[in-house]
């Protein structure tokens, strides 16, 4: 059995760290280095991002105009330094609760495990 929050730890986390390494990068025109910095990462786990070697795997996520607003104001609060450690912590976190209320990982979860085709529990 995977539970969701490994579907997270496996696609999600990924996904979302790709989404906010690229937009550090590219509007506020960050280094590899300083993208890693800011986001606690490695500067080679940034270049895989960026090469989409890693977190590329879950399009729902990158094309749900919700999310995208998300990343974009966490993103314009990383780079300004408004956030520390925690705070950037539960704001990652929002953003993983957001995905999972408007159900974009259903259809991998279904797939990896698919006895539990009539799940609710991330509506709830």
């Amino acid at each position: 059995m995977k539970p969701y929050c490994e579907i997270v730890a496996q696609y999600v986390l990924p996904t979302m760290r790709a989404l906010i390494a690229k937009k550090l990068m590219e509007k506020y025109k960050l280094t590899q280095q300083n993208a890693a910095l800011k986001l606690g990462l490695t500067q080679s786990a940034i270049s895989q991002y960026m090469r989409n070697l890693r977190g590329s795997k879950i399009k729902s996520i990158e094309k749900d105009e919700n999310i995208k607003k998300e990343i974009e104001i966490f993103v314009d609060r990383i780079a300004s330094g408004e956030l520390n450690s925690l705070t950037t912590l539960g704001s990652f976190c929002n953003i993983c609760k957001t995905i999972r209320k408007r159900k974009l990982l259903c259809d991998i979860h279904t797939k990896v495990f698919p006895d539990i085709k009539d799940c609710r529990i991330c509506l709830e």
